[in-house]
C-alpha cells in the first residue's frame, strides 16, 4: 500500500477493510463476478493488464448432472 501511495502522489490509497469490505468479502465478490462474467458469455480479463493477446471468457460451465444422464 505504501508503494502505491508512492507510485500515485494525490491518490487517496486505502485497502477494503478500511472501506468497510473485509479482504475476504472482497475475494469472494471478485469470484462472484468472474463467475458471472463466464454465464453471461463476456470476458473476464483485460488485455491491457494480464498481457493477454484477446480479452476472453475465463472458465467454462459444466453442469452437475447434465439431461442425457438422468434416469
Amino acid at each position: 500500500m505504501a508503494r502505491l501511495a508512492a507510485l500515485l502522489p494525490g491518490t487517496e490509497v486505502s485497502t477494503t477493510d478500511e472501506a468497510g469490505i473485509s479482504g475476504d468479502d472482497m475475494e469472494a465478490l471478485a469470484f462472484a463476478w468472474l463467475a458471472w462474467r463466464t454465464l453471461a458469455g463476456l470476458p473476464g480479463n483485460l488485455p491491457s493488464v494480464t498481457g493477454a493477446s484477446e480479452a476472453s471468457v475465463l472458465g467454462a460451465i459444466f453442469p452437475a448432472n447434465p439431461p442425457q444422464n438422468r434416469s
